[in-house]
């Protein structure tokens, strides 16, 4: 076969066959199948071990020597600094929807305070 199936979870980084997460520079360590169908049942079985992954299953072409061709490479877990910057985007977004969760109770307690206050003041 001329494709094969891998793994990237939400940081960019491809599974590798012993479980890892890496940048996908040394392709012969990917996990990669030959059929669709392995591939999202290996992304189940890791997932239901780890809730919080957020993983998709990625078609790529493989070369002469039967390894993936990665195109775009994820952040390197050896680089620490990387995942700090690429992994705070994402906590950002979910920071920023629970601040504006939170913002929506307190506003409207504010405006049942000002309500307050204006039949405190009539």
């Amino acid at each position: 076969m001329t494709e094969a199936y891998v793994i990237r979870n939400q940081l960019g980084q491809y599974l590798t066959r012993k479980g890892e997460w890496v940048s996908g520079r040394d392709t012969s360590m990917l996990f990669h199948q030959p059929w669709f169908d392995q591939a999202l049942n290996h992304l189940i079985e890791i997932n239901s071990k780890d809730i919080e992954l957020r993983g998709k299953v990625v078609e790529l072409a493989l070369d002469d020597k039967g390894r993936p061709i990665v195109l775009e490479l994820g952040p390197d877990p050896q680089q620490p600094e990387l995942l700090a910057e690429s992994g705070s985007a994402p906590a950002n977004a979910v920071g920023h929807e629970a601040e504006a969760g939170a913002g929506h109770a307190p506003a409207s307690s504010a405006d049942t305070s000002v309500g307050s206050a204006e039949d405190a003041a009539a």
